[in-house]
Order: structure tokens, then C-alpha cells, then sequence
């Protein structure tokens, strides 16, 4: 009777550590507010498992031959995504950085990465003046999604989150911070569409055609424009804002050819030299905007043009 009272208590105990690290942290199927310093939060979503076709027909305009073949795609669990990109705000909350400090840190980086099988300074390898950082920042407002961030400190700002989640008790068993594969990237941002894009451009956008549109302050390119503020276009079901526009997104991939067929979980090619982005930016034009549209590069890399959405998935080796 004693080691069954006994049993009953440490159960009871258990339950109840079990239900309230449950209610502290993401529950499956529901949006999870990611709470970072001070009052900063991170909304994701819940993205359902499912099946979805991958890549773009050969009737698609703008398509390109690397979205070919198409994949039937399974995902067999479900996964959180960031609502957003990673905006400055969250940034600063997670790495107590400013945009203008990890310009300027960039900019006097003398480290040699390599870089298509070239070791060069990263300032080098993308033509930036050291002495300038005024020539390649844009607005540095927190609302803005944090840009100049290369896939490898992407993928760093992923790590520390899911370390600071452990430690709070708030970390899924079995899941982790990281970037998205393609293949989870597509299937949220399709979110069940087939086309194209999962709405009409210009209101779910922000590309070269309006991107200059009401636009102020520092701005880049011909027109003058810059990253927006996220949320400003219209989400598509799953609650995905910028998904398509506004910055180019990393995804965790190495980028290679499509196999075709019916495919599980697919993470992409074991190596490689270039590393998967999606979506399209404020100065890309309407064919890079499309679900199915694919980017590459050195993951290296910093560019005004290109930042990062995090996802809350099972961990996959």
C-alpha cells in the first residue's frame, strides 16, 4: 500500500511538471509566441503535416529548370514557423546586436571564408567599401526584417534559441530552432495553393514593381527602396506574412538538383557549395516571387537583399 501511495505521488508529480512545462511553452496545432528579452516576442505557427507537390509545372511562366522535376512530398510531422522574417527588433532581443554593429563587424572582418572554392574577406567577395557602411544599410528600424545576415549566423541565431529554450523548460522533446528545409519552406508558404503564388502579388508582396511605393527614408537600388516593415501584406492561410517579397529567405539546405517521384522529409543533398534561398525580395522581380522559385548562395554570404525565418521542427540529421 505505502509503495503504491508512493507511485501515485511521484506519478501525480511528473503529470503535473509535464502540464506545466506544457503550458509554458508551443503546444501542437496552436500559435506559439516565442518570448525573447525584455517584452520582445516571435510568433510562430503551427504548420500541419502533409503531402504537397514540390516544384513548378512546365506550363508555370517565369518557371526555371530547377524547379523540375516535381516531387510528391510528404512531411510526417508537424512544425512551428516564424510569422515573420527575423525582424531587428528579435535580432537585438537574441544577440544584444544592432544592424549597424554587425554591418560595421562584417565590414572590418579580416577573416578569409571560403567562397566558391576562393578564400576572400567577405567585404571582398561582395564589393563593400569598409570604410561605408552608410552605402549599403538601408532603414534600422525593429520592424524591419533583419538583413546582412549570412546562413551560417542564421543558423547560429538558431542554435542559441534553441539552447535559451532548454534552459527555460520550455523546448519540445525532440525538437529544435533551426532554419526550414526547402521542402518545409514551400509547403508553408504554398499552404495548400498550387499556383504560382498563394495570391494576387501586389497584396501579399513587397517586390521591384511597388517595393519604391510610399518608401522613405535610406534607401538601395534603382528605384530607391529597402526591406519594409513585416506584416504589412497579406498573409496567406497558415499566417505566413513576407513569405513571398520583401527579403530573401535562408533555408537550411544545400542546394542541388530535384530527384523526382515520392519523397519523405527530404533535407536536400548531404554537401555542397551553395546553400538554398526562397521568396524573393524588394528588388526582385515577379518570377522570383513564386513558391517554387529557388535561389543559391555561398552560405557565407551577407546581403542587404537577404535574411531568415525560423522554424520549431523535429530534429532531422
Amino acid at each position: 500500500m505505502t509503495f503504491l501511495l508512493i507511485a501515485m505521488i511521484f506519478a501525480f508529480g511528473c503529470s503535473s511538471l509535464r502540464n506545466k512545462n506544457a503550458a509554458n511553452g508551443p503546444v501542437a496545432g496552436k500559435l506559439w509566441n516565442l518570448p525573447l528579452s525584455g517584452n520582445t516576442q516571435l510568433p510562430m505557427s503551427w504548420i500541419p503535416s502533409g503531402m504537397f507537390v514540390m516544384g513548378s509545372p512546365e506550363s508555370e511562366q517565369g518557371r526555371k529548370a530547377d524547379e523540375s522535376p516535381q516531387a510528391r512530398v510528404t512531411l510526417t510531422k508537424g512544425y512551428w514557423l516564424g510569422n515573420t522574417e527575423v525582424t531587428i527588433g528579435q535580432w537585438k532581443a537574441v544577440t544584444g546586436q544592432s544592424l549597424r554593429e554587425k554591418v560595421i563587424t562584417l565590414l572590418n572582418d579580416e577573416t578569409l571564408y571560403d567562397f566558391e572554392g576562393k578564400q576572400m574577406k567577405e567585404r571582398d567577395f561582395m564589393h563593400f567599401d569598409k570604410n561605408n557602411p552608410d552605402k549599403i544599410i538601408a532603414n534600422e528600424d525593429d520592424g524591419l526584417p533583419m538583413y546582412f545576415v549570412s546562413w551560417n549566423e542564421a543558423m547560429d541565431f538558431c542554435r542559441k534559441l534553441t539552447e535559451l529554450e532548454h534552459a527555460g523548460g520550455r523546448l519540445p522533446a525532440g525538437y529544435e530552432y533551426t532554419l526550414p528545409t526547402e521542402a518545409q519552406w514551400e509547403y508553408a508558404c504554398r499552404a495548400g495553393t498550387t499556383g504560382p503564388t498563394y495570391g494576387n502579388l501586389d497584396d501579399i508582396a513587397w517586390y521591384v514593381k511597388n517595393s519604391f511605393i510610399g518608401y522613405t527614408g535610406k534607401g538601395l537600388g534603382n528605384p530607391t527602396a529597402g526591406p519594409r516593415d513585416v506584416g504589412g501584406k497579406l498573409p496567406n492561410k497558415w499566417g505566413m506574412h513576407d513569405i513571398s517579397g520583401n527579403i530573401w529567405e535562408w533555408c537550411r539546405d544545400w542546394y542541388g538538383p530535384y530527384t523526382g517521384g515520392n519523397v519523405t522529409d527530404p533535407m536536400g543533398p548531404p554537401t555542397g557549395t551553395y546553400k538554398v534561398n526562397r521568396g524573393g525580395s524588394f528588388g526582385s522581380g515577379a518570377n522570383d516571387e513564386r513558391s517554387a522559385n529557388r535561389a543559391q548562395n555561398p552560405p557565407n554570404e551577407d546581403s542587404a537583399y537577404r535574411g531568415f525565418r525560423i522554424a520549431l521542427c523535429a530534429v532531422q540529421r
